[in-house]
């Protein structure tokens, strides 16, 4: 009985083993393209020195504590303006800010691509899904990295969520708490939500404006169901949208995907090296 089954199975273990070879061989040759490839040295991943630092670090604080002032103390007021419906729909929409379906799309994507034969295509079709591949890893860790630094950010703060505004207040903290209604700043949904807006926004620049507005509304959402204040989600799509702006520098700098203009300025490349 055991070896009838063994039998069976024989075609699909073997299968699997062909896929598992052929996807280990893909990604190895890709890592040795990567490594081959000519880098572009002339703008670097951070375009900017101390002093610029600086300024953009005092305009995203400038920015948090206003809104922290003028906006968190009254996110129940508003939100008891909301008409019925819209709140209802942005109850519908706001599982789109989870990071779960976005990594598992362009995970899959990606080892699709890396499971496939590559013998069997022409060099400029295996260009081309070597680039596709190249994008969706892309997406994966934007959304990854800015998702896991977010994490460790609201878990380090420990912000109280608006559920505990009646008791607490709207700028209470217990750093290290550990417990989800002291992980309010910043906000996951909103980091992941802004972080593939921008992804997407610099891979299909014609669309740029339908997911950054897409990414707003989403992490808008958060608010709409009293899940975070407003600093919250402006502080999830600053972290997000920083994550996924210098992983694209990163990829320029490898000249896979995106690559520079003559003012060191982001573009997607043209050419079986950044054609999607």
């Amino acid at each position: 009985m055991r070896s009838r089954v063994e039998a069976r199975l024989a075609p699909y273990r073997e299968g699997a083993r062909r896929i598992y070879r052929r996807g280990a061989a893909n990604l190895a040759a890709s890592r040795a393209f990567a490594r081959a490839r000519r880098r572009d040295r002339r703008f670097a991943i951070l375009p900017y020195d101390g002093w610029g630092v600086a300024n953009g670090v005092a305009l995203a604080l400038t920015a948090l504590l206003l809104t922290a002032f003028l906006a968190d103390p009254w996110l129940y007021a508003w939100h008891a303006t909301l008409p019925g419906w819209l709140t209802a729909f942005f109850s519908e929409i706001t599982w789109l800010g989870e990071a779960n379906w976005i990594l598992v799309l362009s995970g899959g994507f990606f080892l699709a691509a890396m499971a496939g034969d590559a013998a069997m295509l022409g060099g400029r079709l295996r260009a081309r899904r070597a680039v596709r591949a190249a994008a969706a890893g892309y997406v994966f860790l934007s959304v990854a990295l800015a998702g896991l630094a977010a994490v460790i950010l609201k878990y380090a703060l420990g912000r109280a969520r608006p559920r505990l505004f009646e008791t607490v207040g709207p700028y209470a903290f217990d750093p290290f708490a550990l417990k989800p209604v002291w992980s309010g700043f910043p906000s996951g949904h909103a980091t992941t939500a802004m972080a593939l807006g921008v992804a997407l926004a610099l891979l299909f620049p014609k669309g740029r404006w339908l997911w950054l507005c897409a990414g707003f509304w989403l992490a808008a959402s958060r608010l709409a169901t009293r899940q975070h204040y407003p600093t919250d989600a402006l502080a999830g799509c600053l972290l997000g949208a920083l994550v996924a702006w210098l992983l694209a520098r990163a990829f320029a700098r490898l000249r896979l995907v995106f690559g520079f203009d003559e003012t060191g300025g982001l573009i997607r490349r043209k050419g079986a090296s950044g054609r999607l």
